[in-house]
């Protein structure tokens, strides 16, 4: 682990060391990065480089991972970004939380909680540097209050138990005197952060205001840390979960159903992706809180799909959006007649929305679903329900978008340009390739 670390610090130091804005080198060390950790470790070992304090388990290195892949990403979308060196050590220091959050001390609660609120830094200020209108600040400061809010109990909850407790986190399965007031305190900070139906008001709100690489670390990584800590919470608190999670099963099934007729009155891009986004992570929480192999691997099938697709869908809106200076359906209409090649990108990932095979999506889907019906079996009927007002916004937003009367303005003159095309590839074809190892996950 401290290898991985070291190669990291020295290339960033040497890459830091130019004086030229060439993105295309950090660029190509990431891509180089992620293979490199990609083939030292095998994918079939579930615990890696385990140690007193380093290490990973199969969970956090797949997030890991998809971390890396969506950071090289934002790079590759943010070529003619002012400010390249500022926006670089920002991302840059959003990756070192990353590396400690997933591969060190994964076993101390207080560290784990300090680098979990740590990445909240570099996003707020990837939004309030590099947002598009004034209404980021207030964005920003949505972003702040509640994740605030939610983290000081916890962190109050921490300093409240032994010292025993506090340094290892594994050991809290064995505490009595945990009450309901613990249990909401462990649980509700990742719950927000996914987020959680009724505490959503921030996503929409910080996906609007941030720029094309604030979107796709807020969609494809940032949510996933919530996922990642409920996940390493979840059995620590077994007995008051197997009480109270018909409570946020519940909430979780009634917030994707009317956060789904919500997506059918959006007109704007990034906001419906936004909620399609707390649709597909409350099917996450469901996975989770089912307590079985079935949900736990679903979970992690579904969150991997959605940092992708959900990351290449804010790359289309923002592609619009810069050749329209709009991001409304209602200006956003017959794409199809002047960028016919970007709309078969536009059915591409809409179709992993809908979870059409063979995407991650597909497979999460499934594997949740078998899920619910083990946990409690008349709720798929409600499931499939939600999994058809689905289908039906995404295909919304496909036809929408794509056909119907031009609104003429001279953007239409601005091509495509290759980088564009080659970030939509490098989002979809992980997305609908990862399925060839799907026997790892039964």
């Amino acid at each position: 682990m401290l290898m991985i670390l070291f190669l990291f610090s020295f290339s960033m130091i040497f890459l830091s060391m130019n004086k030229f804005n060439n993105w295309w080198l950090v660029q190509n060390f990431f891509f180089f990065f992620f293979f490199f950790k990609y083939f030292k470790n095998p994918f079939f070992n579930y615990f890696l480089n385990i140690s007193y304090l380093f290490g990973m388990d199969m969970f956090s290195y797949l997030m890991f991972m998809l971390g890396i892949w969506i950071v090289s990403l934002t790079y590759l979308a943010s070529v003619n970004l002012k400010y390249f060196y500022f926006y670089y050590f920002n991302i840059l220091k959003f990756l070192f939380i990353l590396i400690f959050f997933f591969c060190f001390f994964i076993d101390n609660f207080l560290l784990f909680y300090i680098f979990y609120e740590m990445n909240l830094i570099p996003v707020i200020i990837l939004i309030y540097g590099w947002g598009y209108q004034y209404e980021r600040f207030k964005a920003g400061f949505y972003l702040f209050i509640y994740m605030i809010f939610f983290s000081l109990p916890f962190f109050m909850c921490l300093f409240s138990l032994n010292n025993n407790y506090l340094m290892f986190m594994y050991y809290l399965d064995y505490m009595n005197d945990l009450n309901m007031f613990y249990y909401l305190f462990l649980m509700f900070i990742f719950l927000v952060k996914m987020p959680l139906f009724l505490f959503h008001i921030w996503l929409p709100k910080a996906h609007v205001e941030a720029p094309i690489s604030g979107s796709m670390i807020l969609a494809g990584i940032t949510l996933k840390l919530g996922g990642f800590g409920i996940y390493r919470v979840l059995m620590l608190i077994f007995k008051f979960n197997l009480k109270f999670n018909f409570f946020f099963i519940s909430l979780c099934l009634l917030g994707m159903f009317f956060l789904s007729l919500v997506c059918f009155l959006q007109s704007d891009l990034k906001i419906l992706i936004a909620y399609s986004s707390v649709v597909h992570m409350s099917l996450v929480i469901i996975g989770f809180l089912t307590f079985n192999n079935w949900g736990y691997g679903g979970s992690l099938v579904l969150m991997m799909g959605h940092g992708l697709r959900s990351s290449g869908l804010f790359c289309l809106s923002s592609i619009c959006y810069i050749r329209f200076k709009s991001r409304s359906m209602f200006m956003n209409k017959g794409l199809i007649n002047i960028f016919p090649f970007l709309s078969f990108w536009w059915f591409l990932l809409c179709s992993s929305n809908m979870s059409f095979p063979p995407s991650l999506n597909l497979f999460g889907e499934v594997f949740l679903l078998f899920s619910l019906m083990i946990w409690l079996d008349y709720l798929y009927l409600f499931y499939m329900l939600i999994l058809i007002l689905v289908f039906l916004y995404s295909l919304y937003l496909y036809l929408y978008t794509q056909y119907g009367s031009l609104f003429f303005t001279l953007n239409y003159l601005f091509n495509i340009f290759l980088n564009e095309y080659l970030l939509l590839f490098l989002h979809w074809l992980p997305l609908n390739l990862f399925f060839l190892v799907m026997d790892f996950f039964l």
